[in-house]
């Protein structure tokens, strides 16, 4: 309050009431190959159900990407996961002609962003991409529909009568070369209700009408034949004709994906309210072959009764443009043409007609003006080391941006591995990077080969010192469920997962290893299982952490040293994660002095905050004892003039127990124990 210069009462509020805050030291992070979902931006996946539904289920290639993620979520339930793909990765894409060579969009904020590109796209002919980089892209079908999906074909009729239990038909088309588009599974109507369902589509040879080549497509794909002369076409049911048919007679045909709508509209609501008509469609998103669904042909999702107007609206005033609609809630697809007829962005206050779908495309459509359009040319690469660096890992680098705090590295390259100790993990001072040896060092190795080869990879390939980061002993078998065969796996996402689960089951402090809290899951068996107490010598004075199988007992992490070289208080996990946990939440607090007084009240108040934090990580168990020293013995004049504030923490950290000696001590009968034990 400044000084007051005449009469009055003022009301100031003083809120002592701050704490040190509860911080997040669990959230893993991972930057891996996927087939599909976001790219270069940062993810949080809650368990392996949602891991798989977003990026894709794992194959031969990346199944370790997948299940390091995935391994860490049986302990932990926070995982912050970025998709890398190289350089060479594309969207799939289609044009009304068909597929088309695939864009560049790797996220909603580079679709959003890139509009020369999404319009250079649009003026090219593309209608729709894949939403992510990816060759399951296409495994995509879209499907436009205008109205109900049926259609009558004015001056095609029956070339010849069709009798009671016939297989097929033979009907004329027009004299002009037009395209008519026919899929398996479209259902022919009769004017006097009779309707058949189609099996193939079969074209005659300039007017031959006893030779005809059958031009059937896959399942759901509409295959177009064009006239040659007033030639015919011949449909053959999926089951005999129930009534006999007079030569002549006319029919109309109801599209396959008819049965996925329900509405019968041609225009929409608004648009009719303001004088427009035909803007009206349905879009449907179909698993094309089957690779997302395990069904060919089934429906992934669908937009019902959205429009081609930009400006459209919907009763309740939210906007029902189909395009805006698709970016806003597709998980497959973005639209990229505009109006679907020459590529602008048309307003009902512009255009009132919107065009026949199948005058877009040139083509009489089988169905009431339906566009099957299946994606293609979308690609997978697998990204480099650089890329996976400057693409994912990097992400995780800014503790201001990023909350992470344990990163199971999978199956990096100590190149790679090296970077993210040393960018990520050495420059924040809050997380810690979890390694395992190369496959090659442990799998398919005698115990003696792996001992020796993990014993050069620590001493020369990863000659690393860090307190914040972890190796262990290597590799286990598990089981692919999604492709039920065993896979070998490095264990670092189960180490950092035991790391995770301890935090919830006791504290961050307490040590994940031993038999009560370092118990790895979904082990099939180890690669490596250094049983014997001299192989776990050998590797223990490396830094490097055995995961040993015990009869009867599981497998268990049977070590807890972080991977610093020099003897300290910090070459144990819990130390380590005890001291992130208080530097991190003390530095939380910590931000709101700055800019106040640099005075004995300030400095009291920050004692007053530490203090009790302190004693509350005490009475759990983290540190014996502490001394905080806040005053003017380091708050010195100099200090205080060149705006420093300086705080000097002291604590004890408990340590964890790796050795245990019991000595049994026999006796005399007549001893008295009194005179000989304490």
């Amino acid at each position: 309050m400044g000084f007051r210069v005449s009469p009055g009462v003022s009301i100031k509020e003083i809120d002592l009431t701050t704490i040190v805050p509860a911080v997040a030291t669990t959230p893993g992070g991972y930057a891996g190959y996927y087939y599909w979902g976001p790219c270069k931006q940062i993810v949080t996946v809650a368990n392996e159900t949602e891991l798989a539904s977003i990026f894709g289920k794992p194959d031969s290639t990346n199944y370790v990407d997948f299940f390091t993620p995935a391994n860490f979520l049986q302990y932990g339930n926070s995982m912050q996961v970025v998709r890398v793909v190289g350089s060479a990765a594309t969207n799939s894409a289609t044009t009304i002609a068909g597929s088309t060579g695939g864009l560049d969009i790797n996220n909603e904020n580079e679709y959003d962003a890139n509009p020369s590109g999404i319009s250079t796209a649009a003026t090219n002919g593309v209608v729709f991409t894949g939403k992510f980089p990816g060759a399951l892209g296409n495994s995509l079908r879209v499907v436009v529909i205008s109205g109900a999906g049926i259609t009558t074909y004015g001056g095609v009729t029956l070339a010849s009568p069709v009798s009671f239990g016939d297989a097929g038909m033979t009907f004329c088309v027009k004299d002009d070369a037009e395209k008519y588009n026919f899929a398996y599974g479209d259902e022919i109507r009769f004017a006097d209700g009779t309707s058949v369902l189609v099996s193939s589509v079969q074209r005659n040879l300039a007017g031959n009408t006893s030779s005809f080549v059958d031009v059937t497509a896959s399942n759901g794909e509409y295959q177009g034949v064009t006239s040659e002369n007033g030639g015919f076409m011949k449909i053959v049911f999926q089951n005999p004709i129930p009534k006999a048919q007079n030569a002549g007679t006319t029919f109309e045909v109801k599209s396959l994906y008819s049965r996925f709508v329900n509405t019968v509209a041609t225009t929409t609501n608004y648009a009719d309210s303001v004088g427009g008509s035909g803007d009206l469609i349905s879009v449907l998103v179909m698993d094309r072959d089957g690779k997302w669904t395990g069904t060919a042909n089934s429906l992934l999702e669908k937009f019902e009764g959205v429009s081609r107007a930009k400006d459209a609206r919907n009763g309740d005033g939210s906007g029902n443009y189909y395009k805006d609609v698709i970016r806003e809630q597709s998980n497959y697809i973005y639209a990229i043409s505009r109006d679907l007829a020459n590529n602008t962005d048309n307003q009902l206050s512009t255009k009132t007609d919107w065009t026949k779908l199948s005058a877009i495309s040139g083509a009489r459509l089988m169905g009431h003006d339906v566009v099957s359009l299946p994606l293609g040319n979308g690609a997978n690469a697998t990204p480099t080391d650089s890329e996976r660096w400057n693409d994912g890992w990097s992400y995780f680098a800014d503790a201001d941006l990023v909350d992470v705090s344990l990163l199971p590295l999978g199956n990096a390259s100590p190149t790679l591995a090296k970077l993210v100790i040393n960018n990520v993990c050495e420059k924040r001072l809050d997380c810690m990077a979890f390694a395992s040896p190369a496959s090659t060092d442990v799998v398919n190795a005698l115990p003696y080969e792996a001992l020796n080869n993990l014993k050069t990879f620590r001493d020369s390939t990863f000659n690393v010192n860090s307190s914040y980061a972890v190796l262990d002993s290597g590799w286990k078998y598990q089981l692919d469920t999604y492709n039920n065969v065993i896979r070998p796996m490095p264990l670092n996402a189960d180490i950092a997962g035991l790391v995770a689960r301890t935090e919830f089951t006791n504290e961050a402090w307490f040590s994940p290893a031993g038999f009560n809290r370092g118990q790895v899951k979904s082990v099939v068996k180890l690669a490596y299982n250094p049983s014997s107490e001299a192989h776990r010598d050998e590797l223990y004075t490396r830094q490097v952490n055995p995961v040993v199988s015990f009869p009867g007992e599981g497998v268990i992490l049977f070590g807890d040293k972080t991977m610093q070289t020099k003897p300290s208080a910090f070459d144990r996990i819990n130390v380590r994660r005890l001291f992130i946990i208080l530097e991190k939440a003390i530095a939380t607090a910590s931000k709101f002095f700055l800019f106040e007084q640099n005075d004995a009240f300030t400095r009291a108040q920050f004692k007053n905050l530490v203090v009790p934090f302190l004693k509350t990580v005490q009475q759990r168990r983290g540190i014996t004892d502490f001394k905080v020293v806040c005053d003017e013995t380091n708050n010195t004049g100099e200090v205080i003039d060149r705006n420093e504030f300086v705080a000097d923490i002291f604590v004890k950290p408990t340590r964890s127990i790796n050795f245990i000696q019991l000595n049994f001590i026999a006796t005399k009968t007549g001893v008295n124990f009194s005179e000989v034990g304490g």
